[in-house]
């Protein structure tokens, strides 16, 4: 079965949620790092949003302690093409664990796809596909890969000649 959820509002474009600021001390500015607490407001919305969306789905136990495959699209307000996809996907891992959708985000096994497009001019959307996966998906990602003592074999050949 797969979920879907949409977060309405600004993306932020960092990963983490700290900001550099500065204190005078002994006679000099010295940085210091602090909560950024614009980007802590936009997590506590989307998780609430979530949280909300969460009621949907009565069938399903929450938070999900199993692997997942997600798919992701981003919809940016504008400069598309400037925004960084790694943090954004981040900020999704992140608000899936907090509004306890996922136990933890490293439940995320498969990123089946992850796009970026524009959305409207003031409004940025992110929609989140989840589908739990099979227990024979499972058992594949986690058994050995079948090759690679081979393959490191092979690579070593090459490298000695």
């Amino acid at each position: 079965m797969e979920l879907k959820f949409f977060v309405i509002g600004k993306i932020p474009s960092k990963a983490n949620y700290k900001k550099i600021s500065h204190r005078f001390q002994n006679g000099s500015f010295k940085p210091f790092i602090i909560n950024d607490p614009e980007v802590l407001r936009i997590q506590e919305e989307a998780v609430l949003q979530l949280k909300r969306q969460k009621k949907l789905y009565r069938q399903i136990k929450f938070p999900i302690e199993k692997p997942v495959k997600i798919s992701i699209k981003f919809f940016f307000s504008s400069r598309v093409s400037q925004r960084d996809l790694d943090n954004a996907e981040k900020f999704v891992g992140d608000i899936l664990e907090k509004s306890e959708i996922l136990k933890k985000d490293s439940l995320i096994y498969v990123k089946e796809r992850v796009e970026k497009r524009k959305g409207k001019k003031d409004v940025e959307v992110i929609e989140i596909n989840i589908t739990p996966l099979s227990d024979e998906e499972i058992e594949s990602l986690n058994s050995p890969f079948e090759n690679l003592e081979e393959i490191l074999k092979s690579l070593g050949e090459e490298g000695a000649s």
